[in-house]
């Protein structure tokens, strides 16, 4: 049960539109995808809808403003049911990892030449079941000199998880179909990174599952700090 939690597509009928996504994400053998909308202050954001496959509501944040990040985190909870930060900052790369709030850090090395986290960064990430990406787009899209620093960082981060035990996700990025991957692929770039086969698996399968299923049940006033009610 693979899921990819960083897709976009469009409600729209023009350039990648939600349902061509879908199709092709069933077609690659995923049971749920994380549709990416971004924060909006005014507008609710506007999920697509599908019997075909799970569709997680993915709220993404972008702010290079630790004054506004709290507020931004805060504001969001409710809206979506995962919450992924764009780092890249290291003061917001840092505040990521030290919120409950967010469950995703997305491309924390972006546009830098180190990994764009310590291990303050990772044990507080770990405390708070805050997630760490590895975006297969960004490897795919950096030009090669640039990619010798995206591997290294992405390496010297999944090190760094390992010896804390903090969660890893790992992601498509995908803007179009076409830049998609099967949940095997996606499984193999974090094999190749560093991570032990059955972990890597576990990347795309159980670790993005245990987050959209505690947060729907957070949703669902089905859990309270460490009580969940079980249906008869």
């Amino acid at each position: 049960m693979f899921h990819d939690l960083h897709v976009h597509t469009n409600l729209s009928v023009g350039e990648n539109p939600a349902e061509e996504v879908v199709e092709f994400a069933k077609k690659l053998g995923f049971t749920g995808i994380g549709v990416i909308r971004f924060f909006s202050n005014t507008e609710h954001p506007d999920w697509p809808e599908s019997s075909e496959i799970d569709i997680v509501k993915v709220l993404a944040i972008k702010t290079s403003n630790p004054e506004e990040f709290d507020r931004l985190v805060r504001k969001s909870r409710n809206r979506c049911e995962v919450i992924m930060i764009y780092g890249g900052d290291y003061e917001i790369n840092r505040l990521a990892c030290e919120s409950s709030y967010v469950d995703i850090l997305s491309r924390p090395e972006y546009g830098r030449k180190d990994s764009g986290l310590d291990h303050i960064c990772i044990k507080s990430a770990q405390e708070n079941n805050v997630a760490i990406e590895i975006n297969f787009r960004e490897i795919m899209e950096s030009f090669k000199r640039q990619r010798v620093y995206v591997l290294s960082a992405l390496r010297e981060n999944i090190r760094l998880c390992r010896n804390y035990g903090t969660p890893i996700v790992t992601t498509s990025g995908a803007l179009s179909k076409w830049d998609m991957r099967s949940g095997r692929e996606l499984a193999s770039i974090a094999h190749v990174l560093g991570i032990d086969l059955g972990d890597a698996i576990n990347t795309v399968s159980l670790i993005p599952e245990q987050i959209v299923k505690t947060n729907r049940e957070k949703l669902a006033d089905k859990r309270w700090e460490g009580v969940s009610v079980v249906e008869e």
